[in-house]
C-alpha cells in the first residue's frame, strides 16, 4: 500500500509540469503501448512451430527461437523473410509450407492481440477532454488498421501516421512532424506516449514534445537513462493523471 501511495504521489508531482488546457493532442505508439504485441508475436511463432512439427516431425524449440529471427535486424520486424531464414537454416523449407507459415503468422498475430488493462476506459475519458488522439507507428498502414480494428480502437483516433505514409521509421522525426502539421499544433501542446526510449521518447524530446514512457510495455532491457522522459507510466490509466482528468 505504501508503494502504491508513493507512486501516486510521484505521478501527481510530475503532472504539475502540464498546465490544465495546455495539452491539445496525444500521439500514441501502438505496439506494446496499447496492447502486448510481443506476446501476440510469440503466440504466432508457437502456432508456426506447431504446424511445422506436424508436417516435418517434432520441432523441439520454444517460440522464442523463431521470434529471435525477427529481432536480428537483417529484415524488418514484420518481414516474412525471417520465417524463411528460420526454415532454411533447419533444412525444412518448402515453398508450400513457407506460404502456410506466413498465413499462420498473420492470422495468429491478430488473434492473440490483447489490450492492456483500462485502455478503452482511459481513451474514453481522454476523448471527453477534447484531445486529438493520434497513432504514430512503424507498422505500415494496412497492418496498423488491421490491429486497431481487431482490438476495436480504430474509432478512437483522429489520425494514423504509419511508416508507408512518411517513408521512414522512428526515431526519424517525420512521424511526429506529420502529426503536428496535420493539426497545426505546437510541440509543447503535444504529449507522446510510447514504450521505447530510443524510438519514441528521445526523438520526441528533441522536438520539444512532452513525453510519457510506457514502462509497462517496454521489453527492451537497458534503454532507460536519467532524464530521458517527462513522465513514467506504470499503467496505461496513469495518463489520466497527466492529462488533468
Amino acid at each position: 500500500m505504501e508503494k502504491i501511495e508513493r507512486n501516486r504521489t510521484e505521478i501527481q508531482k510530475e503532472t504539475e509540469l502540464i498546465c490544465p488546457g495546455a495539452l491539445k493532442a496525444i500521439l500514441f505508439d501502438m505496439d506494446n503501448t496499447l496492447f502486448d504485441f510481443v506476446a501476440a508475436k510469440l503466440g504466432a511463432c508457437r502456432e508456426i512451430l506447431s504446424f511445422i512439427g506436424r508436417e516435418k516431425g517434432d520441432i523441439a524449440e520454444e517460440p522464442s527461437e523463431l521470434f529471435r529471427y525477427f529481432l536480428r535486424g537483417v529484415y524488418g520486424f514484420e518481414d516474412y523473410e525471417n520465417i524463411r531464414d528460420y526454415m532454411q537454416e533447419r533444412n525444412i523449407f518448402t515453398a508450400q509450407d513457407y506460404r502456410k507459415c506466413c498465413e499462420i503468422y498473420e492470422r495468429e498475430k491478430l488473434q492473440n492481440l490483447e489490450l492492456y488493462p483500462a485502455v478503452t476506459d482511459t481513451l474514453d475519458k481522454l476523448k471527453e477532454l477534447g484531445l486529438k488522439l493520434v497513432i504514430i507507428t512503424d507498422a505500415d498502414s494496412h497492418h496498423a488498421l488491421a490491429r486497431l480494428t481487431r482490438v476495436r480502437l480504430l474509432n478512437y483516433f483522429d489520425l494514423l501516421v504509419a511508416a508507408d505514409m512518411t517513408g521512414t521509421k522512428k526515431p526519424d522525426p517525420a512521424h511526429f512532424l506529420f502529426a503536428l502539421k496535420a493539426f497545426r499544433i505546437k510541440p509543447e501542446e503535444t504529449l507522446v506516449v510510447g514504450d521505447s526510449i530510443k524510438r519514441d521518447m528521445a526523438p520526441a524530446r528533441k522536438l520539444g514534445l512532452k513525453t510519457a514512457y510506457a514502462s509497462y510495455g517496454d521489453w527492451r532491457p537497458g534503454e532507460e537513462t536519467d532524464q530521458c522522459f517527462d513522465f513514467r507510466l506504470n499503467t496505461f490509466s496513469d495518463l489520466l493523471e497527466i492529462s488533468g482528468f
